[in-house]
């Protein structure tokens, strides 16, 4: 295929992205780290921030207008890898790139925006450049970008500007109650080296709980970083175990005591059952509702 044409390819693909959270998801989701793939990270590590992981071609003018506009990606930490889909001038400009000590410096994307040499720091050591080359092409050999520029949440394709619009539905529609997260880790589910937009409790019974086909659905919806708490607990067993006693303290923060049915509440604010789809995946609400009779049916 021709340089035209695959610039051409590259720049329609990207007019046709749809504005919404995409479910195409990677086969396994491999999540960049901050100890691992430090190098790539446009900013220094925020823990508390959702990580978003950025594809782009050197070449490719879409590409070239992003890097002009990056503090639309201010509140996340972004890794961006170098993906030369649009041919050997490509992939010779990103084995340039990648002989730098920082392949996301500004130094870089000066040269990039200017279609200019790439002049910047070499990384100490002769392995150093290869160690960012593998680094960079396992991550694009994993998620496969067919389109640049191309964006990452939690493994599943996005575009910022949904990721924006959800962010503002959240902070529009839920009232944050202040509580000490931290206190709470125990009860989160694990989301390797990933932080959602926002937090998620979910008040389950046990037979809910101990279903993998549910925890499974939770930890894939990586809009929310998810904390699981027991729904109810009477006498003595609410003092059983560090689970109960945390699950029955924050019931009596959220005023979630007494409920039935299983309950979410985002950001310490409890959801009324009315309002579970417009922030809870189908999927999630419909296990949720599953009696101990129907479970594993």
């Amino acid at each position: 295929m021709s340089q035209v044409k695959r610039l051409l390819l590259c720049c329609c693909l990207f007019l046709l992205a749809p504005l919404v959270l995409s479910v195409e998801i990677a086969d396994s989701r491999l999540i960049p780290s901050p100890q691992t793939h430090g190098a790539f990270l446009l900013e220094k590590w925020q823990p508390d921030a959702p990580s978003i992981i950025a594809f782009k071609d050197p070449y490719c003018p879409y590409c070239i207008k992003a890097l002009k506009k990056l503090d639309r990606l201010k509140g996340y930490n972004v890794f961006m890898f170098w993906s030369p889909i649009l041919g050997e001038a490509s992939k010779a400009k990103v084995d340039e790139i990648l002989n730098c000590q920082s392949p996301v410096s500004l130094a870089v994307f000066a040269a990039v925006v200017n279609r200019k040499k790439v002049d910047c720091d070499r990384p100490a050591g002769a392995k150093a450049g290869g160690d960012l080359k593998y680094l960079n092409e396992q991550i694009v050999a994993h998620y496969d970008p067919r389109s640049v520029p191309s964006y990452y949440f939690g493994g599943q394709k996005v575009s910022i500007s949904a990721l924006d619009k959800f962010k503002r539905q959240l902070s529009s529609a839920v009232k944050p109650v202040q509580l000490n997260w931290q206190r709470y880790q125990s009860l989160k589910l694990p989301q390797q080296h990933h932080s959602g937009l926002a937090n998620v409790i979910v008040f389950a019974p046990k037979h809910l709980q101990q279903q993998t086909a549910f925890t499974d659905a939770l930890k894939a919806d990586y809009r929310y970083n998810w904390f699981v708490a027991d729904l109810s607990c009477a006498g003595k067993a609410c003092q059983s175990s560090k689970q109960a006693r945390l699950s029955a303290e924050l019931r009596l923060l959220l005023a979630a005591d007494g409920r039935e049915q299983t309950t979410f509440a985002i950001n310490g604010m409890v959801l009324q059952p009315e309002r579970y789809q417009r922030f809870i995946s189908g999927e999630i609400i419909d296990l949720a509702l599953l009696s101990p009779a129907n479970v594993g049916n």
